[in-house]
């Protein structure tokens, strides 16, 4: 990025110097009916907000940036996770404050708490703690957001076995994705600990 064409926090660029660095692998495999694991996952595009982000060279630079209308993306998502949460929620037979724990993208801590209230007006309940906040930490780490937070969750000790994540995807686009899941108590115990 030239010197000076990043100007101030809204800057149209600054998706370009958000995203942070992680790495993570997951290993999935099927579950007998019944046990704990991803309960359901919905996901769907509105492909309307599709123009709010682009990425294209600019001049004679080398490389792609990314040129992002934030506060309009921040809306579409805030307008329209809510309806998709509602069909999850619907689908799996199960209300908001049934959830325990919510890892959303890590944007900004101040997006994920505004995002979370708009959701608790919306359903009239909350989920039962706080939304996972990591950004503060760890930047923005694209797609591999949900997978720190809830590896530090479990390390943390802040999950137990039995209780309903929810994992709340958010890509320009607009993209959105939720995941319900419920981890073992063999995982919970186990994980990232060395007792």
């Amino acid at each position: 990025m030239q010197p000076g064409i990043f100007r101030n926090i809204m800057s149209k660029e600054l998706a370009s110097l958000t995203l942070g660095d992680a790495g993570a692998a997951l290993l999935l495999e099927r579950a007998p009916t019944g046990s704990e694991g991803i309960k359901f996952a919905g996901f769907t595009t509105v492909a309307d907000y599709s123009r709010l982000c682009l990425a294209y060279p600019k001049g004679h630079e080398p490389a792609a940036r990314m040129f992002t209308d934030a506060r309009g993306i921040h809306r579409a998502a805030m307008a329209n996770t809510p309806l998709l949460l509602h069909e999850v929620l619907d689908t799996v037979g199960i209300s908001l404050h049934d959830i325990d724990h919510v890892i959303t993208h890590q944007t900004s801590a101040r997006a994920i708490r505004k995002g979370m209230a708009k959701m608790s007006a919306y359903f009239g309940e909350s989920p039962r703690h706080d939304a996972v906040i990591t950004v503060d930490r760890y930047g923005n780490t694209a797609s591999t957001t949900h997978t720190v937070a809830l590896i530090e969750e479990l390390e943390s000790r802040h999950i137990r076995p039995g209780e309903t994540v929810a994992l709340i995807a958010l890509a320009s686009g607009l993209e959105i994705g939720i995941v319900l899941l419920t981890l073992d108590e063999e995982l919970v115990e186990r994980y990232g600990h060395s007792d």
